[in-house]
């Protein structure tokens, strides 16, 4: 049930450059963190969901609350502990940063609370259709790898 004089917004941020580094123990620390720090902030959190490269969130904030502090909040909190709990990760991602400086919102209708929620909730579900195009940087590394091993298939060599 939502409290009086609340707006509810849906919120979207991601690693810098979009690298996938939410998966396994580390999205899950953060979705936890995440819960931990918004309950002790006094920010509602209704949905929470982490992909492998990007978060949504679906907050009820007070008049009180500005968003733009909140997520900053979020984001600056996460950040530190995920490069102190899991260190390598910021060599292995090659990043100083772990947010991207931005973040994407909307304000959510009362009559939309519900199916952003589902939304939100539902993101790994439809895992199997998000087709991430192919960088040439992202496939660089696996072309070099195949180039080295012989009798691999597709190899040169």
């Amino acid at each position: 049930m939502r409290r009086m004089n609340t707006q509810v917004y849906h919120v979207w941020f991601s690693p810098r450059q979009r690298k996938w580094l939410l998966q396994g123990d580390v999205g899950q620390a953060i979705e936890s963190l995440l819960v931990k720090v918004a309950k002790d902030k006094g920010i509602k959190v209704l949905a929470l969901g982490t992909m492998v490269d990007h978060v949504h969130l679906l907050l009820e904030l007070g008049q009180e609350q500005d968003l733009g502090r909140v997520v900053n909040l979020l984001k600056g909190v996460t950040a530190r502990w995920v490069f102190q709990q899991f260190p390598e990760l910021r060599m292995d991602a090659g990043v100083e940063h772990f947010w991207q400086k931005r973040f994407g919102h909307n304000l959510v209708l009362p009559a939309a609370v519900g199916q952003v929620a589902t939304y939100i909730n539902t993101q790994w579900d439809r895992l199997e259709k998000f087709d991430r195009p192919v960088r040439q940087r992202d496939a660089a590394p696996f072309r070099c790898l195949m180039l080295i091993l012989p009798g691999a298939e597709g190899s040169e060599g």
